[in-house]
């Protein structure tokens, strides 16, 4: 197949993450991105379009919204997506005229590769158009995907008029089938980054310090406080160091990470992320707060129990107790999560599930 990625950005590189490996599948894919991100990732065509996450257009939208542009923190959802509609008349107008603003641009890539009707699926990510409000797209004969991450279906809602048109709709979020069953869960596509160290795991011998992890991207979210308090706590019984790791290249970050012998991602609502998949690939034993929902949710998608230690915000420190007691297995607890993060999170195996997918439908 020809296949078309839409994206607003290059999110953590999971869009060519993806085209990478439907090419090598033999399909031609291309990416189209609106901006580039903050952090640098390989792009395909990056149109680079103004006027869309300057500080000057954010703060524009929020005294035109009168609410925050982003909820950082998730909350347990149900019910059904909210639909995307403008604020009021002056927010309607600043997107016409953004999207007017945008055409000639979008246009011109556009005509470059062929046109969209040269193209045999189109997966859109976030259920996004080239243009707030949709044009290319709701009148494109050509078959449309959507897949979902991040807060936008939870903090902007689904725009309606990509989302009906939506053969298959694909989501890495668990609370997003919450809000729309329809769409189908797939695992975090990771990939190890070229400079990732290579990690031989060895528990921490008798007497040594125990390096406990934590890297949090934001404090309140990740429960950071509440963390490094009850390791504070835990020094009177075991000699314990807890290594921050903020606010540093990633490559740092990742050599400060392997050198941990146990790693805790966070308390609350957020369930695992990356930061889990990166201390999973090194076989370091991984802890962090899972909602039951989720909990039962993994084991079923699974088809097995998760690899994570489970903390609750409530027994932290009993929890935690229990974690440093059972060093013994920690050994054998790393290389089950090396193991099954390799087996549901690898780039191979998603692009097989979705294509697998949108071929049924399609009648491929």
């Amino acid at each position: 197949m020809r296949i078309l990625h839409l994206a607003i950005e290059n999110f953590a590189g999971i869009p060519m993450r993806l085209e990478h490996e439907e090419r090598r599948r033999g399909h031609e894919s291309r990416l189209i991105t609106l901006l580039s991100p903050m952090q640098k990732y390989e792009e395909d065509i990056a149109l680079q379009l103004p006027a869309l996450n300057l500080p000057q257009m954010k703060l524009l939208r929020r005294l035109v919204r009168g609410t925050p542009t982003e909820q950082i923190v998730n909350t347990r959802h149900a019910g059904t997506a909210k639909r995307w509609q403008p604020a009021n008349m002056l927010d309607n107008l600043l997107f016409r005229l953004r999207d007017a603003a945008w055409q000639p641009t979008i246009r011109r890539a556009l005509k470059e590769i062929g046109g969209l009707e040269s193209f045999d699926l189109i997966i859109a990510d976030g259920g996004h158009d080239f243009t707030r409000f949709p044009r290319l797209l709701a009148e494109t004969s050509v078959p449309i995907a959507t897949v979902y991450y991040g807060s936008d279906m939870r903090a902007r809602g689904i725009i309606a008029d990509v989302q009906e048109k939506a053969y298959c709709t694909f989501t890495f979020e668990h609370d997003h089938t919450l809000l729309f069953p329809e769409a189908k869960f797939l695992f975090y596509p990771y990939e190890a980054p070229q400079y990732a160290p290579s990690v031989h795991y060895h528990p921490p011998e008798q007497g040594e310090i125990i390096r406990i992890g934590h890297a949090p991207t934001n404090r309140a979210a990740k429960g950071t406080a509440e963390i490094l308090a009850a390791v504070e706590h835990l020094k009177k019984d075991f000699p314990l160091e807890a290594i921050l790791i903020e606010k540093m290249p990633h490559p740092e970050a990742l050599r400060a990470k392997a050198r941990c012998h146990l790693f805790i991602d966070q308390i609350g609502e957020l369930g695992y992320g990356v930061n889990s998949l990166e201390s999973l690939s090194m076989g370091i034993p991984t802890a962090v707060e899972l909602m039951p929902d989720f909990e039962r949710f993994l084991e079923k998608q699974c088809g097995a129990a998760h690899p994570f230690y489970s903390l609750r915000r409530a027994t932290l420190h009993e929890d935690l107790r229990a974690i440093l007691t059972d060093r013994n297995n920690w050994q054998q607890q790393g290389s089950v999560g090396r193991a099954w993060t390799e087996r549901h999170h690898a780039v191979r195996a998603i692009v097989e599930t979705y294509i697998g997918e949108i071929e049924h439908v399609l009648g491929l």
